[in-house]
């Protein structure tokens, strides 16, 4: 199998990479169709650059079957998503972008950092997360998504997991930010959605959404 420790990668091969790496921790999400979705593209190309990355060492990949990342494709995406999250960081922190546009422009950015620049934007802004919440360093996750957290009882939202601008834009509008402070009220017949009590207000999420917004979790014990 051929290696790739020291062979530079396409932007394209990049963006497949960290695409994998985001979907494997989704219910049910990393498949053809959930890659052509996220990335905007049409499935019979991803089928060729899954065969690609396979002939690259990166992911072990069968049509119709498992998709997953071998350790060199794991530890290539990590490194992706870190400068992705490091330029979200300079992007809010020192250019002043709004929190629903961060998340572009670093996919921009994200392929030309070099590792001098990127190891100074770690540095001068010392940051354990990305403006959604979500780490830079990819600890190991103690939250528990908004989907499975235990009703009637304060949660607090601690990172969003779906970055794309329309998301966050939405959840902005409704106090649904990393540090807001919710509680589930009920869930709604059929499970189409997750009925939260933010501010005094009660709200509807979708299944699909509340499955992106992580919460702390909390002590066990009984709910106040």
């Amino acid at each position: 199998m051929p290696t790739t420790q020291s062979q530079p990668m396409s932007g394209a091969v990049e963006e497949y990479l960290e695409a994998i790496h985001r979907l494997s921790g989704k219910r049910n999400a990393l498949s053809t169709t959930g890659l052509a979705e996220r990335l905007k593209v049409r499935p019979a190309s991803v089928t060729g650059m899954l065969k690609r990355l396979a002939e690259m060492g990166l992911i072990s990949y069968r049509r119709y079957g498992r998709i997953a990342l071998t350790p060199e494709g794991r530890r290539r995406s990590r490194a992706i998503i870190r400068r992705h999250r490091l330029a979200e960081r300079l992007l809010s922190d020192v250019l002043g972008v709004p929190l629903d546009q961060v998340h572009d422009e670093a996919c921009r950015l994200e392929h030309a950092l070099s590792p001098e620049v990127e190891s100074r934007i770690a540095d001068r802004l010392g940051a354990a997360v990305c403006p959604h919440g979500n780490p830079i360093n990819l600890a190991a996750d103690r939250s528990v998504s908004l989907l499975d957290a235990p009703p009637s009882r304060p949660l607090t939202i601690v990172r969003l997991e779906e970055e794309s601008p329309e998301v966050v834009r939405y959840l902005s509008e409704r106090g649904l930010l990393p540090g807001a402070t919710v509680t589930i009220s009920r869930r709604e017949p059929l499970g189409s959605a997750v009925v939260i009590e933010v501010n005094g207000q009660e709200q509807a999420i979708g299944r699909m959404l509340a499955d992106t917004i992580r919460v702390a979790r909390p002590q066990r014990g009984k709910a106040p």
